[in-house]
């Protein structure tokens, strides 16, 4: 094997023995459900009924979430048809070869649906998280040389959500998609140095189609050519000579949207049989929230957060800024980081922004190979660092050995302080748990969760609060309407303040621990200003409940409160539990964190608070809406009559 070709072997063997021992040892009971159910039925349709249409797959096969008869369309299935690419093969290789669930005398049909057939054929998920690696490795090695960009394929391949979605949640249309993005990364970084040739717009736009194909949310990755056209323009009209070229080079862009169109136009057409509109956004029109992005949650929460759960991501900024120092690789520099910008301007605007059930971060996807740049970026600027400045490499490895040893050294002094026996013959874990548990419990109680810093810290300066309460009150939030439907949930819609793990939600007055009064686990606030954290998804609230307590049995008090500064009223709390609704005037609330306080003359205990619509709630006005689309629909796709 060459020299050259070593980094790449061994990034790939060490990467794939990883993905097939997770394959192997997948906890999951069944590797297509959920969102993923629906996105493999993609596949099924191609292969068994040969169409893009899911009426018949919805009455063969199990319907979950009746897409069948969803709000705003018949049959839907919102879900991209691209990373089916990737499963269509070994399910039409079952169907021709045969397969013993899809035997004569069984319902193979059926079969199709759920079970070992759709087991075996989600497995090339595998398949495009490995040629994402690949991907990510010949990109990077451009900018940094062949053994950083071995490291960024690695690092990239391993500690980002690729390996969950490559190896585990296999029926996920994500790994696909970071391949889909890959490739498109890897053509445009190619041709964008030599913006005169035919055949680099014609790839650019047939990578750019399968991206979209993949996830329509990959659109967004036109701005790099549409950017690479325009200045290329901008220089060619500069040429008064150069007129001809000029109009060549208006045809080449011509030609780049004609690919993209026709690589895409799968989708297109099933969006034009399902909706009426080639570009329709199928699940509804609150499904995007462009006014309202979370864009500090989506990358900062506690919960979902892209650098709290990928922490990888922080070095891999670092690398699109050393790309962006050096003048070499700054156009590449400001590329990376202008996607990065707008990509998580799309998904902080989507409707359940934190991704529901899944890897943090899930839909970040389109960054896999950015981050392998971004990585081998850095990587190769601290091996220049080593060569030109002697000790500097040693000195890099003796920091982040003291930076990750020495907080463990500390957690075990402080154990054994505190007399946790870690002399006695007992399983590792055991005596681990203690020292884990003064290493991070000790520092998140301190100074709150430090991967969180860039949006917990100005969180609480701004609320006078700690930083750990962003655990809490910067992830999934409060009053959640259904995004079609706007029906309110009740369970999402109550905030249980007698839990010990909503103290973030308090501050002010607020005790820190729960007290039981009157046979229930309550909140106890002092006289003075008690503060409550209420992060809205919905943001018309119409009145706002408190589950009170006296603190004394028998004693009457009075409560003040006001919602973001607007005072809702003042009621009496008899001497015994009762609860108070204070109504909300229209346009006080709004999208995200909002502040209530109560002014309080004598303690008082709170046990739980809802949020409730006004009158009449949304969900009137949203079904009429919703009966005219759905028939709007119908009329357009020629299912008026069924």
């Amino acid at each position: 094997m060459s020299a050259r070709a070593q980094p790449l072997a061994f990034a790939l063997a060490l990467v794939g023995l990883v993905y097939v021992a997770l394959a192997a040892a997948n906890p999951m009971p069944s590797a297509v459900h959920g969102d993923g159910y629906y996105t493999y039925l993609w596949a099924r349709t191609i292969v068994f009924d040969g169409d893009l249409d899911f009426h018949d797959d919805y009455r063969v096969c199990p319907d979950p979430w009746d897409l069948a008869n969803a709000p705003v369309a018949d049959d839907v299935n919102y879900w991209n048809m691209g990373p089916a690419l990737f499963w269509i093969p070994p399910l039409a290789w079952d169907r021709v070869v045969g397969h013993p669930a899809l035997e004569a005398g069984t319902d193979w049909e059926r079969a199709a649906c759920l079970g070992p057939v759709p087991e075996r054929a989600v497995m090339g998920s595998l398949v495009a998280g490995l040629l994402t690696v690949w991907l990510g490795f010949l990109g990077a090695r451009r900018v940094a040389g062949p053994w950083p960009a071995a490291f960024a394929a690695i690092a990239g391949g391993l500690l980002t959500s690729l390996p969950y979605y490559a190896t585990t949640m296999l029926s996920y249309g994500h790994a696909a998609s970071s391949f889909g993005c890959g490739l498109f990364f890897v053509t445009w970084d190619r041709w964008r140095r030599d913006p005169t040739r035919t055949r680099g717009w014609l790839a650019m736009g047939a990578a750019l189609g399968l991206a979209m194909l993949m996830r329509s949310q990959n659109a967004i990755l036109a701005v790099l050519p549409f950017v690479t056209w325009c200045t290329t323009a901008w220089r060619l009209f500069g040429e008064s000579s150069r007129a001809r070229a000029l109009g060549r080079h208006v045809g080449l862009g011509f030609a780049f949207v004609a690919c993209v169109l026709l690589v895409f136009s799968p989708q297109m057409i099933y969006l034009q049989l399902a909706t009426g509109q080639p570009f329709d956004v199928s699940q509804g029109e609150h499904y995007m929230r462009w006014g309202s992005p979370r864009v500090m949650s989506a990358l900062f929460s506690t919960g979902a957060g892209l650098f709290t759960w990928s922490p990888i991501m922080y070095p891999a900024l670092l690398g699109w800024l050393v790309l962006v120092a050096r003048r070499a690789t700054r156009p590449l520099g400001w590329a990376l980081l202008l996607v990065f910008a707008m990509d998580t301007y799309v998904v902080a605007s989507v409707y359940d922004w934190w991704g529901s059930i899944g890897f943090p971060g899930r839909r970040f996807d389109m960054l896999a190979v950015p981050t392998m740049y971004g990585l081998a970026a850095l990587a190769g600027m601290l091996r220049r660092q080593a060569q030109r400045h002697r000790g500097f490499g040693l000195g890099v490895a003796a920091t982040l050995l003291l930076a990750v040893l020495f907080p463990w050294n500390a957690a075990l002094v402080a154990s054994i302080a505190k007399a946790v026996r870690v002399d006695q013959a007992r399983p590792a874990p055991m005596h681990w748990e203690a020292v884990f548990h003064e290493l991070g419990h000790g520092t998140w109680k301190g100074v709150g969760n430090p991967l969180a810093w860039p949006a917990s810290i100005p969180f609480a300066l701004e609320h006078g609060t700690h930083p750990r309460a962003w655990d809490v009150v910067g992830s999934q939030e409060l009053f959640y309407h259904d995004h079609q439907t706007l029906e309110r949930r009740g369970p999402e819609s109550t905030l249980e303040l007698g839990l010990g793990w909503t103290e973030g939600y308090v501050a002010g007055s607020f005790q820190r621990d729960s007290t039981r009064l009157e046979g229930r686990d309550v909140r106890v606030a002092a006289p003075g200003r008690a503060r409550i954290f209420l992060p809205l998804h919905w943001p018309d609230a119409g009145a706002i409940t408190l589950e009170v307590v006296p603190a004394m049995a028998g004693q009457r008090s009075r409560v003040r409160a006001a919602l973001n500064g607007v005072t809702l009223g003042v009621q009496t709390v008899p001497g015994a539990r009762t609860t108070l609704r204070f109504e909300v005037p229209a346009g006080v609330s709004f999208h995200g964190i909002n502040e209530l306080t109560l002014d309080l003359g004598r303690p008082l205990g709170v046990g739980s608070v809802q949020i409730f619509d006004r009158d009449p709630p949304p969900t009137i006005e949203q079904r009429r809406r919703n009966a005219e689309l759905l028939e709007e629909r119908r009329r357009a796709t020629g299912r008026s009559d069924e």
